[in-house]
């Protein structure tokens, strides 16, 4: 069994730093979340995450924010890329080596990482490649008409990142025989639901900023448009003259969809929390109850929320996922060998399947 450096206490050469430092920088609440996990479930999320803000980023700054010319010269070459990071994630899967080490896009930090977690697992790629398929219907351009095109589209670009979350949550490590989920279901089964209520949440909640950026950037699906009776220009126009309640439809019409995505997500929710530990168990209520509250508000009127999103935002995720203490987050210690943990209850049972950014 190849030993798992740990990803807060290594030298500069730790593939685990390299990934922590990536899926730091935007300090998400998936993230803040995942840091509340034991050392050996962190290593993994720091490695699985920060492959994919890797080639997210790449997709959204370095394709989906040039220009019309630029973006049509870059196609296929983006595509290109796209194709050789599946690669990349396929052979970490089965621990090849590195299929293109040169011409990425995964670092070679990145890539050891994955190796030493996703290789060591029961865990398949089909997160990956779900991922890989959304962010190829974004560089293909592919219109959003309808409710069912969005729904598609986020079972790759949001349902399957938080699948990877989902089978941490219900995974143990063992020096022996490496990551074991408990689950009997996917875990994309009970992500689904909820991740897309979540990612509803965060489209109305972050609508200001993205608004910002090309019409492409604003994942509203056509169809929620033409019912609220506005456009991305009308929506840019209110924003800009801060005449936020002229956006309350808008809100109204995507947060009835949210809530009943939440309906069913909340069914498939209680039954993973079902099998999982207490400290797991708060630590996704904690991750819930950031998005609850938000839509909640948001409910309350989204005008109104807008007006005072700054310090809405950061309320709420202070209220729910505080920073942990360094002593708290399950860091490994330094004494131990690389790849034990400081939290001797966890440890694998012989029962386990299946597999799997905000």
């Amino acid at each position: 069994m190849t030993a798992s450096p740990s990803p807060f206490y290594g030298s500069s050469e730790d593939p685990f730093l390299a990934c922590k430092e990536l899926a730091a920088a935007k300090n998400a609440n998936l993230y803040r979340a995942a840091m509340r996990l034991n050392g050996a479930r962190q290593r993994f999320f720091l490695a699985a995450y920060a492959s994919m803000r890797v080639i997210d980023d790449i997709v959204d700054d370095g394709f989906l924010e040039k220009s019309d010319a630029e973006r049509d010269n870059l196609r296929n070459d983006t595509l290109d890329i796209i194709d050789r990071w599946q690669d990349q994630i396929e052979a970490a899967k089965v621990m090849a080596d590195n299929p293109w080490p040169d011409v990425g896009p995964l670092p070679a930090p990145v890539y050891e990482a994955l190796t030493l977690t996703l290789g060591e697992s029961d865990l398949s790629v089909d997160p990956w490649v779900k991922l890989a398929d959304a962010l190829r219907k974004d560089v293909a351009e592919d219109p959003l008409d309808e409710w069912e095109d969005f729904i598609t589209y986020c079972e790759g670009a949001t349902a399957a990142p938080a699948s990877i979350f989902v089978y941490l949550l219900a995974a143990r490590y063992d020096d022996e025989i490496g990551y074991i989920s408990s689950l009997t279901a996917s875990p994309l089964y009970h992500a689904r639901d909820m991740a897309i209520f979540c990612y509803v949440i965060h489209i109305l909640r972050d609508l200001p900023v993205d608004i910002k950026g090309p019409d492409r950037l604003v994942t509203i699906p056509g169809e929620i448009l033409l019912a609220a009776d506005i456009s991305i220009g009308e929506i840019r126009n209110a924003i800009g003259q801060k005449n936020y309640d002229q956006l309350n439809q808008l809100g109204t019409y995507l947060l009835e969809k949210a809530w009943e995505h939440f309906e069913t997500g909340q069914v498939r929710s209680a039954e993973l929390l079902a099998i999982l530990g207490p400290e797991e168990t708060d630590t996704l209520s904690r991750l819930f109850s950031v998005y609850i509250e938000l839509a909640a508000l948001m409910d309350a009127g989204y005008g109104a929320f807008l007006a005072d999103r700054a310090e809405i935002i950061r309320e709420t995720a202070d209220n729910s996922l505080p920073d942990l203490p360094p002593a708290a987050t399950g860091k490994t210690d330094r004494s131990l060998p690389a790849g034990h943990d400081d939290d001797n209850d966890d440890r694998v049972s012989d029962k386990g399947d299946s597999g799997s950014s905000s």
